[in-house]
């Protein structure tokens, strides 16, 4: 498993000589798999409940687990700051937030009050088709509607924990189609001019794109910031590497700048055949990371089969439970 060749734009000598990176243990790599397999199901019964029509949209985040699972795990919760975005639903069950709570973010974000379910609605008065996830009690900021100003947010985070001299690191997480805008330009700009304790992520999807093709590529990166560009789909990749990228940070080394590519595909019953299984793409991230575990002869069928059913259950649990809290 490969983490990547590390680009940086501050100096040529190697930014981890002297951190200390802990590889992953058989045991923590489990872990990771059950997070993962937990954000799989979760977003597998928020398809269902849209497709019954409980929530009028869902951004999925199938073949993100690995990227946002993965750093999200290095992340110290209730001390740092962060910044999701709307697909970023591995980050919040990785701090900490519960099926139920993600449950009931749908549908409080996609359903008119309860008093409202009769009236017509005009575009205006329609909830927001994209989910802007908050979880303040775990320090995770909610953002706007424009998907790039979260990155200027982080940044001004950054900017007065290092005033402050806190030990705190700010992570926000965006798409490859913010890359270009003003917003995400002026934020790394103003991170790397000031030196600040940031690592900002990019969820470069790959699906029909060249996936040796960076999303930054036609950016001018600038000085200061550290750019790798790794396999999001890699567990293990993104842990290592997302470690490292927190240290150097919570140092005061500057901000780093993780792009992340990973490919995104549709749950089988939201294909034509419905009642079949679609095809599992080759960098399926749960796939890799059993493929992995295999490897070193630590693969279980048996406990991921257990594993498969109590999610099953427990999130089947939530759903009902946040569906009867929200909507009766």
């Amino acid at each position: 498993m490969l983490a990547g060749n590390i680009i940086n734009r501050k100096q040529d000598d190697g930014i981890y000589a002297q951190m200390t990176i802990t590889p992953p243990s058989a045991t923590l790599i489990k872990d990771l798999y059950a997070r993962m397999l937990l954000t799989r199901i979760v977003d597998d019964y928020a398809w269902k409940m849209h497709a019954q029509g409980y929530i009028d949209f869902i951004a999925s985040c199938r073949g993100h687990e690995a990227a946002q699972v993965g750093s999200a795990f290095c992340i110290e919760v209730g001390k740092d700051f962060t910044l999701p975005y709307y697909r970023d639903l591995g980050v919040l069950l990785t701090i900490g937030m519960t099926p139920y709570e993600v449950f009931r973010t749908y549908l409080q974000t996609h359903c008119p009050p309860k008093e409202e379910h009769t009236e017509e609605h005009t575009d205006l008065q329609k909830p927001s088709a994209l989910l802007h996830w908050g979880y303040h009690k775990h320090n995770t900021v909610t953002v706007p509607a424009p998907t790039a100003t979260q990155i200027l947010h982080a940044a001004g985070i950054a900017f007065a924990c290092k005033l402050r001299k806190a030990p705190i690191v700010t992570v926000a997480y965006c798409s490859d189609g913010t890359t270009a805008e003003p917003d995400f330009q002026e934020g790394i700009r103003f991170a790397a001019q000031h030196q600040l304790p940031v690592v900002f992520i990019c969820e470069q999807d790959c699906t029909q794109n060249n996936t040796n093709s960076s999303s930054m590529q036609h950016i001018e990166l600038p000085p200061g910031l550290t750019h790798q560009r790794i396999n999001g789909s890699d567990i293990v990749a993104v842990y290592t590497t997302m470690q490292a990228a927190t240290q150097h940070a919570r140092s005061g080394q500057g901000p780093m700048l993780l792009e992340l590519s990973v490919t995104r595909f549709t749950p089988p019953f939201q294909t034509a055949q419905a009642n079949e299984d679609a095809p599992t793409p080759h960098n399926d991230p749960l796939t890799l990371c059993q493929q992995y575990l295999e490897n070193i002869k630590l693969w279980d069928e048996t406990w991921a089969s257990e594993l498969y059913l109590r999610f099953s259950t427990e999130v089947e649990r939530a759903m009902q439970d946040a569906i009867r809290d929200t909507l009766t």
